[in-house]
């Protein structure tokens, strides 16, 4: 007892962690959280609920449905999944864009990977008009965007996914290297630096001219020649092969600068190359994931509306349609224990007492001469529950009607699967064996 209380501790930690981070708009760290929660304890409704609108919120209401559906089966008293449940079967058309919106999303991510981008975006337009909030389909939208060097779209349909989940990891991932390409990361850099400098004059700086001696016009004369000879002098021996060396060095050095920048470059491309290689990969790896997810969603859905359409014609008392939904039910692939549980209900009084009325009904008709209503009966009976006096009947009433071929395949099988049966002996003489 004191470990469950301390499981469920730990779980309502988890749970009110997670309703913080939903409050500060973190819905991917939120659902981290409320997961964690869910596997401490299942039975905490508050979290599953909350992992259902956050579900909802993001556009996934399969998910959010499967959430609701569990936490009503699990805690069925006072739940307010009853009253989300409840909302979206009165506003059907919710369910039929949902659906409508996982076809096209489907049909955009098979144009993707075929190389029809243009009709992959316009899809995804289309899905992200009717479900604003669809991340996925923002996502996918943005990668497309990103492929074709639309960074400002990309970045558009990004920004809107942060806003609907601020810390979506895969969101600022890709709004980072949108960023790089725009240059918009280089701006948010440099608004961060603000340095400044400033040095004051002082009297030491201050040159004070010296006293000016008088000279003669000779001496001047003399020294003008003698600058002349030593310019002259200086040009040809020491400007020139100075010169010369610095134009070479300049030539150089521009060479080398075009050397580095070309093999900057060429790094710059193979990293680039290897990013968009793990992009790709990621982006396939993720496709596969969601591929699976959505079937999986689907499946689940089919069976839940399977099972109900069961339970409503049965207590409708249309036992036909019922057994008809019954049969063609694939058992084994249900695996929910909600759906388990709901499914052994019915198991309990399909094969308890329906599939009796069944062949009663078969019975009344093969009488009253109706014998392919009676027929139709009979087989519903016996795949509900394989009663040798039921398949002894449906083989006779087969073989009454000519149909000797099927008729035979069924004297075969309860000789086969119930020889201790009475009826084992009439089945091999109705064979002729």
């Amino acid at each position: 007892m004191k470990y469950d209380i301390t499981l469920e501790r730990i779980a309502n930690c988890y749970y009110n962690l997670g309703l913080e981070r939903a409050r500060l708009r973190d819905l991917s760290g939120a659902c981290e959280l409320l997961k964690k929660a869910l596997l401490f304890d299942k039975y905490q409704k508050d979290a599953r609920n909350l992992l259902g609108l956050i579900f909802f919120e993001c556009g996934e209401t399969a998910d959010a449905l499967c959430q609701w559906v569990i936490s009503m089966n699990l805690l069925p008293e006072n739940n307010i999944a009853d009253h989300y449940l409840d909302e979206i079967q009165r506003k059907p058309a919710i369910l039929r864009v949902c659906s409508d919106n996982v076809q096209r999303f489907n049909q955009a991510l098979d144009y993707a990977q075929n190389n029809n981008k243009e009709l992959a975006i316009m899809q995804l337009n289309q899905v992200i008009k009717d479900s604003p909030n669809y991340i996925k389909a923002h996502i996918l939208l943005a990668l497309l965007y990103m492929d074709r060097e639309e960074w400002v779209k990309a970045g558009r349909s990004l920004y809107t996914v942060l806003k609907i989940d601020r810390n979506n990891p895969k969101a600022l991932v890709l709004m980072d290297e949108v960023k790089q390409n725009t240059g918009r990361k280089e701006v948010e850099q440099n608004r961060l630096k603000n340095a400044f400098s400033h040095r004051e004059m002082t009297d030491d700086l201050v040159v004070m001219p010296q006293e000016v001696k008088q000279i003669s016009p000779w001496a001047v004369l003399g020294l003008i020649v003698s600058g002349i000879v030593l310019a002259v002098f200086a040009f040809y021996f020491l400007i020139m092969p100075a010169k010369t060396k610095s134009i070479n060095a300049e030539n150089n050095k521009e060479l080398i600068t075009y050397t580095e920048k070309l093999d900057a470059a060429n790094r710059q491309y193979d990293d680039l190359k290897a990013q968009y290689d793990t992009l790709a990969s990621q982006y396939a790896e993720a496709a596969n994931q969601l591929d699976q997810y959505e079937n999986q969603n689907a499946a689940f859905m089919t069976q839940y509306e399977t099972l109900n359409k069961i339970t409503s014609a049965y207590n409708s008392g249309d036992l036909v349609t019922a057994a008809g939904y019954y049969v063609s039910l694939d058992q084994s692939q249900i695996t929910d224990e909600g759906l388990l549980a709901q499914l052994q209900d019915i198991k309990n009084y399909m094969e308890g007492s329906v599939y009796q009325t069944l062949a009663d009904e078969a019975t009344a008709d093969w009488n009253s001469g109706k014998k392919d209503e009676a027929v139709e009966l009979y087989t519903l009976s016996v795949e509900i529950r394989e009663e040798p006096v039921n398949m002894y009947l449906l083989a006779r009433l087969l073989q009454s009607m000519g149909n000797t071929q099927e008729a035979s395949i069924w004297f075969d099988k309860i000789v086969g699967e119930h020889p201790d049966s009475p009826y084992a002996a009439r089945a091999r003489n109705a064979r002729g064996y």
